[in-house]
């Protein structure tokens, strides 16, 4: 039986204020302003309120139509707030045949700043575009996604209430259901709630500020993560949180990660250009851990994306100070992730041989593959993929369903090139005949 929680005046106020909130965001739907909200008075004033947030999303699509795509990809567990994804390219509103990247933000309530960095980069690839040739070439050539809050109602719960130190980390779930939230027993770390290692980490008390959830994915905010990056089937990614000026790649702490190569390659350099607050010094490298459900550790086991979890500033709510510099220091990591997605590596796609018709495929590096960790797939709806690999030599093996597979041997990837490979696969006649 699931402890009831007493009535307490936070409580009513809480609900109090969820209520009004609601309000709003249906005055906002039919077009009304909405009425100015209570802020917490101990929050920098440059943190935005999740509704300019939104705002400033819609508003880089209105002035950037053919660059901006906004797609609500969920809602939230709590409140049913939704949960923004945009992206930007040169063809937004079409999906095309590119590779993909993924960043997002405030995973847990109290570290507002990776939506300031994934706000600010999207307004630098747009405003950019058309007199930077480095940023133009990015855009036309790559998908860029970007989540800035994954968590809305953790973050608005502390904006709306007089929090401190150490403010709010999980989303808004009524552990108890009783419908009235008590800080004390409610909530879910939103980066101990994906599917991999989910039982390994975390803590399974609801009180806790670590707590994994009833079950892996059982929250609207990383279900809505688990869909787009199945979809999306995105080659690298950056979540930011905050902090400790460090880039935490998956994973130490379980068996050896197969392209435990190339993610410290990548990760050392990012953190090379990215320097600490203090300007002494670059962000250091650490390993996560393996057995705890967090956003990485799961894109890289089940969907072979490399993805990094990058804690930026040295407080949770860096100073007002010292916000331009975080973010310009972090845009230069993402930049570099832009070059390195187009650069050594394989791409190409995989088709029936006879029909053309493409395939969802795996495409699996024999010398980097471990049962622990899923191959990469191709794109369902044009067959393509992209590997990033490190220089050297390799086969690689090509499946899918109902087709004879297909090895590839002596693949050489050089330095700073992409190689391209048009594959076709012959249909299995034994399967395909019933036998």
């Amino acid at each position: 039986m699931k402890r009831p929680a007493p009535l307490t005046l936070r409580k009513f106020i809480f609900s109090l204020l969820a209520l009004l909130s609601s309000y709003a965001l249906l005055a906002a739907a039919s077009g009304k302003k909405p009425e100015a909200k209570k802020r917490n008075p101990y929050l920098p004033r440059s943190y935005k309120p999740i509704e300019q947030i939104e705002q400033d999303i819609f508003k880089l699509k209105l002035k950037y139509p053919n660059l901006v795509h906004v797609e609500r990809i969920g809602r939230t567990t709590g409140m049913g707030q939704p949960i923004w994804a945009m992206k930007v390219s040169d063809n937004a509103p079409k999906r095309e045949d590119e590779p993909r990247i993924l960043f997002s933000g405030v995973h847990h309530a109290r570290e507002p700043i990776g939506a300031s960095i994934c706000l600010e980069l999207a307004k630098t690839l747009c405003e950019e575009y058309k007199t930077d040739p480095q940023i133009k070439k990015w855009v036309n050539s790559i998908e860029i996604w970007l989540v800035p809050v994954v968590n809305p109602d953790g973050y608005k719960y502390i904006f709306e209430n007089d929090l401190r130190f150490p403010w709010w980390r999980k989303n808004l779930r009524d552990n108890d259901g009783d419908g009235v939230f008590n800080p004390l027993y409610d909530g879910v770390d939103l980066n101990r709630n994906y599917g991999y290692n989910w039982e390994e980490g975390g803590d399974g008390k609801p009180g806790s500020w670590f707590y994994r959830g009833e079950t892996p994915f059982s929250e609207n905010e990383t279900q809505a993560i688990m869909n787009l990056v199945r979809r999306e089937n995105f080659a690298i990614g950056i979540s930011y949180h905050s902090y400790g000026e460090s880039i935490l790649f998956p994973w130490g702490n379980f068996k050896r990660p197969p392209d435990l190569e190339l993610i410290l390659e990548i990760a050392g350099a990012m953190a090379a250009r990215i320097k600490r607050e203090s300007g002494r010094g670059q962000y250091s490298i650490l390993p996560l851990n393996g057995r705890v459900g967090q956003s990485s550790v799961w894109m890289y086991a089940e969907q072979h994306v490399i993805d990094y979890i990058i804690e930026v500033g040295t407080q949770y709510f860096p100073a007002e100070e010292d916000i331009p510099f975080i973010i310009k220091e972090n845009l230069k990591g993402a930049f570099y992730l832009f070059d390195r997605v187009l650069e050594t590596g394989i791409k190409g796609h995989v088709f029936d041989t006879y029909t053309k018709k493409p395939l969802l495929a795996e495409i699996m590096v024999k010398e980097l593959s471990a049962n622990y960790v899923k191959p990469r797939m191709t794109d369902k709806e044009f067959g393509g993929f992209y590997r990033l690999l490190t220089p050297g030599k390799f086969t690689l093996e090509i499946r899918s369903r109902g087709y004879l597979p297909k090895t590839i041997r002596n693949v050489r990837v050089k330095r700073g090139e992409c190689t391209d490979f048009e594959i076709g696969l012959i249909p299995n006649r034994k399967l395909t005949n019933g036998h």
